[in-house]
């Protein structure tokens, strides 16, 4: 018997043809690959990679490099942790290839006790941060108020991006805390589908001018939702109060004065708009991650320089007006924080996309930093970081 299709189904296959065809002429033409919808096509999926997708600005370094002592009294030789709801047991180094881990990292009291890089990975290669920038967006907010660049994070918005009100008068209501909060109430559509936010947050060679256009949904304050339109406006705010590019800023401010091994970079929306992808861009080794971690732990102070005020830090990384994000889950000021349980102390930590992990315990002293290709087979990264953190307490 001969299948016929029907005009319904006619259609809907020439409209698979089409965008096929689309599909392949955005592959084959990079010039396409400047627009959204060539890199929405094109590029797809995000990966660990896309640093070498977007240009960037350089971010320098400068002597002398700071070394993390390495500790002699490393017991670590197994790592436990679950997946789907079993209990394993592996050996640091089997754990760190299985779970597509590029760099992990245990620091204690300021020394290394543990530094491993898998999957073709070396202390030397480039790991991308993905939300991890969101985070250390906050730490450049937190200077610029502490330079008095910034009045207040209770300031609305639009004091300092007054172009804003063109998009919708009722943006005078958010505050530069709101967007710190993912509280803003902007209107957003959360799926990757080409016509959402989220991709467009990600792909779009104008972030400016998207994040200029936003709307408002409902009050501010009201709801938490995750975006990146907020630490884009914080950028873009940064420009405006600093009157140099984020990287720059960064470069002075945080990097400079770290003793980092190496250069980083942050990656930009396009060669011609040159804004710094705030949600997701910053570019580095895993061991200068470690230093970002060293400076929140010591609540911004840096060998006897306050690079942070310890006001800007505790209060971003205290669960005291913290909003509750789910079940054991705060947020604050791009920060995700843990509240303590019976089995952990309290802790926070910067994330990104893909599993990638600045954590921070202070009361046991602790950062582990992990990234990796993809999340890998683990139910909980934090529950493995906050188990390890009271294990090497315990030993040590």
């Amino acid at each position: 018997m001969d299948f016929v299709f029907s005009s319904d189904m006619k259609n809907i296959y020439r409209f698979g043809i089409a965008i096929i065809l689309v599909g392949i002429v955005l592959l084959v033409i990079p010039s396409c690959q400047s627009t959204y919808l060539g890199r929405w096509v094109a590029w797809n999926f995000s990966d660990i990679r896309d640093y070498e997708k977007f240009p960037k600005r350089d971010i320098e370094n400068a002597e002398p490099v700071f070394n993390f002592p390495v500790s002699n009294k490393n017991t670590l030789t197994t790592i436990s942790f679950n997946y789907k709801g079993k209990g394993y047991q592996k050996s640091v180094d089997d754990f760190i290839d299985q779970t597509n881990t590029t760099a992990f990292i245990i620091i204690k009291n300021d020394s290394i006790l543990y530094e491993g890089y898998g999957n073709g990975y070396t202390r030397s290669s480039i790991n991308t941060s993905f939300s991890i920038a969101k985070s250390i967006t906050s730490m450049l907010v937190g200077i610029a108020k502490d330079e008095g660049n910034i009045g207040d994070t209770q300031d609305a918005v639009t004091k300092y991006l007054p172009a804003l009100l063109k998009s919708d008068q009722r943006l005078e209501e958010v505050s530069i805390s709101n967007l710190l909060m993912m509280q803003s109430g902007f209107y957003y559509r959360d799926h990757d589908l080409v016509w959402g936010d989220k991709p467009k947050n990600y792909y779009h060679p104008c972030l400016r001018s998207r994040a200029l256009n936003v709307k408002l949904d409902e009050p501010p304050g009201k709801r938490w939702q995750y975006m990146g339109y907020n630490p884009i406006l914080c950028g873009l705010v940064l420009e405006k109060v600093t009157q140099q590019s984020v990287s720059e800023y960064f470069e002075n401010k945080i990097w400079k004065k770290l003793g980092m091994e190496f250069d980083a970079s942050w990656s930009i929306d396009s060669e011609e708009d040159q804004m710094e992808k705030m949600e997701s861009g910053v570019n580095a080794r895993a061991i200068d991650f470690a230093k970002l971690g060293r400076l929140m732990l010591h609540r911004g102070n840096w060998n006897g320089e306050q690079i942070i005020s310890k006001s800007w830090i505790d209060e971003s990384t205290s669960l005291d007006g913290s909003v509750k994000a789910w079940e054991g889950v705060h947020y604050k000021n791009f920060w995700w924080i843990y509240p303590a349980n019976d089995n952990h102390q309290e802790s926070y930590a910067a994330t990104g996309h893909l599993g990638q992990f600045i954590f921070i315990s202070p009361s046991e002293q602790t950062i582990i930093v992990r990234f990796g290709k993809y999340m890998g087979k683990v139910d909980s990264w934090i529950k493995i970081f906050r188990d390890l953190a009271t294990q090497v307490s315990e030993k040590l």
